[in-house]
């Protein structure tokens, strides 16, 4: 899994690389950023039409660099012994809590995510709420059980393809005269279908950062001091 998702990062950093050769930079002046906003990206958030749009470049590497990391932790990890893990919950009602309180904070980082083209959030507070979520779900179920959910779902998988995908969008969607441009539907501000392609981004870059949270946690928490 380490390998593939080294080889994953480094394949879309150069695919990334050789597209933005033949892609012509045009400047950006900031003041012109609600204008535009309101006819070609159509977000009530004009943070997030900057990120996911106007400036979308510097997120995509963003996502790369996390994308390093995760790889760069997970394959360091593996020479460190284990030492320990977190064990579940022993009391019924500290166990119900965080099981409760897990689910409503994962539950508002999937909503800060899916809402940030129209209001403060997006991918990443998002994705890293919704980690937060399942680190209180560890303290409640344990870390075995809950990685072998992750397992199970092959969260990892779809954490890897989620690069592959940012990078077509990339290609096909977001590079004027690209053959989706412009991608997806500008729509009305305000209204939940609109952004372009803020609600793909948002939901798999969030994934993305929730997934890769979780695997750093996991790692560390597999090699916490033995007590």
């Amino acid at each position: 899994m380490k390998k593939i998702s080294l080889f994953v990062t480094i394949t879309s950093v150069a695919i990334v690389l050789t597209v933005s050769a033949f892609v012509a930079i045009i400047p950006h002046n900031a003041n012109h950023y609600p204008l535009v906003t309101e006819l070609y990206d159509g977000s009530a958030n004009i943070v997030s039409a900057i990120y996911l749009d106007f400036r979308f470049y510097d997120t995509l590497f963003e996502v790369l660099i996390f994308s390093i990391a995760i790889t760069g932790v997970s394959m360091y990890a593996n020479r460190v012994k284990e030492s320990g893990k977190i064990l579940a919950a022993n009391s019924p009602l500290i166990k119900f809590d965080l099981l409760f309180l897990g689910m409503v904070i994962i539950l508002w980082g999937l909503y800060t995510a899916l809402i940030g083209h129209l209001q403060p959030g997006g991918a990443f507070s998002g994705g890293a709420i919704t980690a937060s979520g399942i680190v209180v779900l560890t303290m409640a179920m344990g870390s075995e059980k809950i990685h072998k959910g992750v397992e199970r779902f092959k969260l990892e998988w779809i954490e890897n393809s989620i690069l592959i995908i940012i990078v077509l969008y990339v290609i096909f969607a977001d590079i004027p005269s690209g053959f989706f441009f412009p991608g997806f539907s500008v729509g009305k501000i305000g209204d939940f279908f609109s952004g372009r392609g803020a609600l793909l981004l948002n939901s798999t870059i969030g994934f993305k950062v929730f997934v890769g949270g979780w695997l750093i946690f996991y790692e560390f928490s597999k090699r916490k001091e033995s007590v």
